[in-house]
């Protein structure tokens, strides 16, 4: 998906965002959940983004996509390390700037190779030393996140091959899936934009 041409002036939001000063009842309970759980993973002021505060509008909403992003992360059985790569991978071929900010953060704080953050904030994957195993899952997640029709069997066969169980493929995609969603929940609310900067994606609500 290329957003290409479309307008990089910043918006504001469609709706409007619950900010935690905001924040009532189960609303309220889940963001100090979100902090708590994010605590040592992100800087303290990535850790309850803007998505969240779009989120406080449904308490119900809120906590569905929390619990599925957890399980994600921290639940699953591929290295939450990969995985961050994976979202970040899809954070760049959907040009959602706050998901790249979000995820880049995440993997310096894990610790990871600043060369490896860069190559895949600018899809150069294949041209850095990357694990082999890994490139393979990074390069399958870039592909099915630009066009999801354009896997093939071959590619399952390699990630097969590799020695990844059906689960563990399941992983990736939902992983690939999830943060295309999220992605398309922060462009289409205005909380993210082509060009917009980190600081106004952190700015305090």
């Amino acid at each position: 998906m290329s957003l290409e041409g479309a307008d990089t002036q910043p918006r504001e939001a469609v709706i409007e965002l619950v900010s935690e000063a905001e924040a009532s009842g189960r609303v309220d309970e889940l963001y100090r959940e979100i902090r708590e759980a994010r605590e040592g993973e992100l800087e303290e002021d990535l850790s309850l983004s803007k998505l969240w505060l779009l989120y406080g509008n449904d308490a119900d909403l809120l906590d569905i996509v929390w619990q599925h992003m957890d399980w994600t992360y921290n639940r699953g059985s591929l290295p939450f390390e990969l995985k961050s790569k994976i979202s970040l991978v899809v954070a760049t071929v959907l040009e959602c700037e706050g998901c790249q900010f979000f995820h880049e953060s995440a993997l310096s704080e894990l610790g990871a190779d600043a060369a490896e953050i860069d190559a895949i904030s600018e899809l150069e994957i294949a041209e850095t030393g990357f694990d082999p195993a890994e490139e393979v899952v990074l390069r399958f997640s870039q592909k099915a996140a630009t066009d999801p029709h354009a896997t093939t069997d071959d590619d399952f066969l390699a990630l097969r091959e590799l020695g990844f169980s059906e689960r563990e493929i399941l992983e990736i995609i939902d992983c690939i899936a999830l943060h295309v969603y999220t992605a398309y929940i922060q462009g289409i609310s205005g909380i993210v934009y082509p060009g917009m900067s980190k600081e106004t994606w952190t700015e305090p609500v």
